[in-house]
């Protein structure tokens, strides 16, 4: 987040982005709440498949898949960061000499010998605390980058009050995206609560959406006034790697991806199930489940892993795959408003209010993924686009 301020153009251009997104969040979860309780759904995917037919829910698997896929890279690169950082404290600049800390032996090393026996399970019931983990390692996180920026220990960059063009303040966008989007995930969280009631859901998530406010408005203020425009996509990498504090940070986190990867594999994997059953290459019930779990869940692991290797920093990963995840804050609850206003019995006037949101929705969603997701592929072939990620490192002395 740091960076996607310096990106918008410093603190109030970024805080600005951030609040105009807010009603287009807060408006696509009620949406989906609405027809989740609707039609009885229990995923995302079923949802736009109950209300805006089979083409658009097989579209949706497909986009989940490739999202979850492009997360599952972005999680991999973290624990390269976290590794190399965590290594250097303890033996120095020149680490990387050593081929047994090279980031890419490390990296292939710790998740094989960790993420991917996690990963083939059919059930991942053991890592329901993982979550819990992911939260303190969060906040413990935002907690150091608060203390840092007070303790004035480090000397900022340029300080932006504007972004430099549009084009860079678009650079924003997928951070913004990806760090608000909880809504494929929200559905399963809807079909679990006792009381369906649009008051209570909507209280659950304007309260969900207020705290993630907090921590991420707290840590892009303090993380980019700390380090100006050489802040970092990730913001531990930009701290002393010898800080005791900052290695603790780094460890937790290093943690939390460890356990996350599973669960977002799991949800990939289970979405590539459903879309392969759907195509019937497969039954439900097959004498092969585990032999196909295992096959499945390897190559998933493989390509990751590979593609990890070679993405050198995380703002490139979610550059990528942020436009995807405005599809599902922005593009399929358009269409979803669209399509209730057409089936179900609403008065003129919500009627008329649901087409024009669903419209804009939908435009406006279209729109940003094609400008987001070709900016991201023309900056990784140029090799650009990440600013202050090109700094020196063992790597490119």
């Amino acid at each position: 987040m740091p960076q996607a301020f310096s990106n918008a153009g410093g603190i109030v251009a970024g805080m600005m982005l951030q609040l105009g997104f807010f009603i287009f969040i807060i408006s696509s979860l009620a949406m989906l709440g609405y027809c989740a309780k609707m039609h009885k759904c229990s995923t995302y995917q079923e949802v736009i498949e109950k209300v805006c037919g089979g083409v658009v829910g097989t579209t949706t698997s497909i986009f989940i898949i490739l999202y979850m896929f492009g997360t599952s890279i972005a999680m991999l690169i973290i624990v390269g960061d976290q590794l190399d950082k965590i290594i250097e404290a303890i033996v120095g600049d020149d680490f990387c000499v050593s081929w047994y800390f090279n980031r890419k032996f490390t990296m292939s090393l710790f998740s094989s010998l960790v993420i991917l026996p996690l990963c083939i399970p059919k059930d991942i019931g053991f890592l329901r605390y993982a979550s819990i983990v992911g939260v303190i390692a969060c906040l413990y996180v935002v907690v150091v980058v608060v203390v840092k920026f007070i303790g004035g220990s480090y000397i900022p960059g340029n300080v932006r009050t504007s972004p430099q063009n549009p084009y860079q303040f678009f650079q924003a966008v997928p951070a913004i995206f990806f760090a608000y989007q909880c809504h494929v995930s929200c559905i399963p969280v809807f079909s679990s609560l006792k009381r369906k009631t649009p008051r209570n859901w909507m209280l659950i998530v304007s309260s969900s959406i207020a705290i993630c406010f907090l921590t991420y408005t707290l840590t892009a203020i303090c993380g980019y006034l700390t380090f100006g425009d050489d802040v970092q996509s990730d913001v531990l990498q930009s701290y002393d790697a010898s800080d005791v504090s900052v290695i603790i940070a780094r460890l937790a986190i290093f943690i939390a991806m460890l356990t996350s990867y599973p669960v977002v594999h799991f949800c990939g994997r289970a979405a590539v199930t459903t879309l392969l059953m759907k195509m019937k290459l497969f039954n439900e019930i097959s004498s092969r489940e585990t032999l196909r779990r295992c096959v499945m869940t390897s190559s998933w692991f493989i390509l990751s892993l590979i593609l990890a290797l070679f993405i050198p920093t995380i703002g490139k990963a979610i550059a990528l795959v942020g436009g995807l995840a405005g599809c599902f804050i922005l593009v399929f609850p358009g269409l979803c408003f669209i399509n209730v206003a057409m089936k179900h019995e609403l008065s003129p006037s919500t009627r008329k209010l649901f087409h024009l949101v669903g419209f804009i929705f939908a435009v406006f969603g279209c729109f940003l993924f094609g400008e987001i997701t070709a900016q991201a592929i023309i900056n990784n072939i140029q090799g650009g686009g990440d600013g202050a990620d090109d700094v020196k490192s063992c790597y490119n002395r």
